[in-house]
């Protein structure tokens, strides 16, 4: 049975792996910063149990605590010199945002990149009239899992909205937990079978397996809209 939903008043994003592809340009460049340490290269496998952590944790675990600032500098000067290039729209992604643009509804970005990296990527794409705030890695007291970074995002979009209006989109149980805490509702984009535990762990809205997905999920206000 197909999940109903009022239509959403703003609708607020993860980046990496919710609207764009960063995966292997990610592992790449970790993969180039562990070589300047002499260390081995990632497996995919292993390097995707740290996929969309904060940024602290992700690299005293990698990196060691001794060497977090200089793998910084290594890893930002490999994504800065290649993301234009490495990161790419998922396929469904500008679908979604035509449509929740078409229907006037405000989105934002909530991630633990950058800010800067993110703005980029996104004027990289034509896609800077879509967003009303964008919210990086250490622009709020804390990064996600912490709800900290959509509710700034929230107040720097100015919206005077109860929280059940407003949707937070992810795939990661990083982003469950920032939008459940922060009480809005959760919607995660991620395919089955590796969603069984984090539908299993928290509350979630709506799942669908993929962005053209929830692109064709949302195409049901916008028909609505035109009959009116």
């Amino acid at each position: 049975m197909e999940v109903v939903l009022d239509q959403p008043k703003a609708v607020f994003f993860d980046w990496d792996g919710t609207l764009v592809d960063s995966f292997a340009f990610l592992h790449a460049a970790h993969n180039h910063t562990r070589a300047q340490f002499g260390m081995e290269p990632f497996e995919l496998e292993v390097f995707e149990g740290y996929f969309g952590q904060p940024r602290e944790k992700l690299y005293a675990e990698i990196y060691g605590p001794e060497n977090i600032e200089a793998a910084k500098g290594h890893f930002e000067a490999f994504v800065y010199a290649n993301h234009a290039d490495g990161v790419k729209p998922i396929d469904g992604s500008a679908d979604i945002l035509k449509t929740l643009k078409q229907l006037g509804i405000p989105c934002g970005v909530v991630t633990n990149k950058k800010q800067e990296l993110v703005s980029a990527e996104i004027k990289n794409f034509g896609w800077q009239d879509h967003f009303v705030s964008v919210v990086g890695a250490g622009e709020a007291e804390a990064d996600k899992p912490s709800p900290a970074p959509l509710l700034l995002a929230i107040e720097r979009a100015d919206l005077n909205l109860p929280a059940n209006d407003i949707w937070y989109v992810g795939d990661t149980d990083n982003d469950l937990v920032c939008s459940n805490e922060a009480g809005v509702k959760t919607i995660l984009i991620a395919p089955q079978p590796q969603t069984a535990d984090l539908l299993a762990n928290h509350k979630v809205d709506l799942h669908k397996n993929n962005c053209s997905e929830f692109a064709e999920f949302l195409l049901q206000y916008e028909v609505k809209r035109l009959k009116k």
